[in-house]
């Protein structure tokens, strides 16, 4: 698909198209708006759209987003992208990512995060995960997103990215050489060269927004090449870890607890249940009790019958991306 792409400042509409559409693959996939760049990316430096990306990935799902480039970092992540492989700071809690071969940083997250496991045929393009390792599986997701405390910088980090033209693949001609990092750091790295704040005003209004940008008319690739998109996505599984416990107690008592692996601003939840024959389907709402920072408890009392219960996660307070799980619960009846 990279014919059109002859390296990472390549801005043509064809090089464009093609490598968005991949990672708009992946947006369509979890349920998540498309990506719309800013109106200067042509005028960005490759690190400064590695950094840009990053931050899309994370406000599109209700994740704070990072302060900025730092210039320690930057140092750190450019060394690692001249000698081709992770960068490190020398420092403790510091994590990396790096890619090489890519044609442009829009396809470096693309694969970092939407590529980053084992594909159908056993292969993978995360140079720490096969099928006889699965350690590094989904590693580089992980980084960039750091949506746990337990992930080195906490939930917003400084940051630092770098992108050689030769870093990468020797004898290897065009963008195959091409090199890409990123070092996550907590704050305290030094001033910022390149804040998010400035930034974001050269966003588009809808990505200002979080994830509300439309998918109509749309690029996305496919197995059948590229397609123009149309209408709305339907959320789809939460791209968290999630963990779900449900019990159902006698005269049809139902209890669920929920825990986050990422701070929810909220969860709601509908069961439903198809009459006998063609009667209409009966709704209920739960209802919902917070019990922690990450906990919450659902409720209700139903007929008996074999219900779904669709369980939905607000990720911000604003319209938008709400990923949701569902359940299939029988409540029996009394003897």
């Amino acid at each position: 698909m990279w014919e059109a792409c002859t390296g990472a400042t390549d801005y043509a509409p064809g090089c464009l198209r093609s490598s968005l559409a991949v990672l708009n693959a992946g947006r369509r996939s979890e349920g998540l708006g498309p990506v719309m760049l800013p109106a200067n990316w042509a005028m960005l430096t490759v690190a400064e759209q590695l950094f840009v990306l990053t931050e899309l990935e994370r406000t599109a799902r209700g994740l704070p987003a990072d302060g900025g480039l730092a210039a320690s970092l930057n140092t750190a992540a450019q060394s690692g992208a001249v000698s081709g492989r992770d960068p490190s700071s020398g420092g403790r809690g510091v994590q990396s990512v790096w890619a090489g071969g890519e044609p442009n940083a829009i396809v470096v997250m693309a694969d970092w995060v939407y590529a980053d496991g084992i594909f159908r045929d056993g292969a993978s393009e995360n140079l720490g995960c096969s099928l006889r390792d699965r350690a590094g599986c989904w590693s580089h997701r992980d980084i960039i997103l750091h949506d746990r405390r337990t992930m080195a910088c906490g939930s917003r980090c400084m940051l630092g990215a770098g992108f050689a033209e030769g870093g990468y693949g020797a004898g290897v001609s065009g963008y195959g050489r091409q090199s890409f990092a990123e070092v996550f750091a907590g704050r305290g790295r030094g001033p910022l060269v390149f804040s998010w704040a400035t930034e974001r005003s050269q966003l588009p209004a809808c990505e200002r927004r979080g994830d509300s940008c439309p998918w109509v008319g749309v690029p996305v690739a496919s197995a059948n090449g590229i397609h123009e998109t149309r209408g709305r996505v339907t959320p789809t599984q939460p791209w968290f870890p999630v963990g779900v416990r449900s019990h159902v107690w006698p005269r049809g008592t139902l209890t669920i607890v929920v825990r986050a692996s990422v701070r929810l601003v909220g969860v709601s939840a509908v069961a439903s249940l198809r009459a006998v024959g063609r009667g209409p389907q009966l709704r209920r709402r739960l209802t919902v009790r917070r019990t922690g920072t990450y906990r919450f408890r659902l409720s209700g009392r139903l007929r008996p019958g074999r219900w779904r219960v669709s369980i939905r996660y607000r990720m911000t307070r604003r319209r938008g991306y709400r990923p949701q799980s569902v359940l299939m619960l029988t409540v029996p009846r009394r003897a």
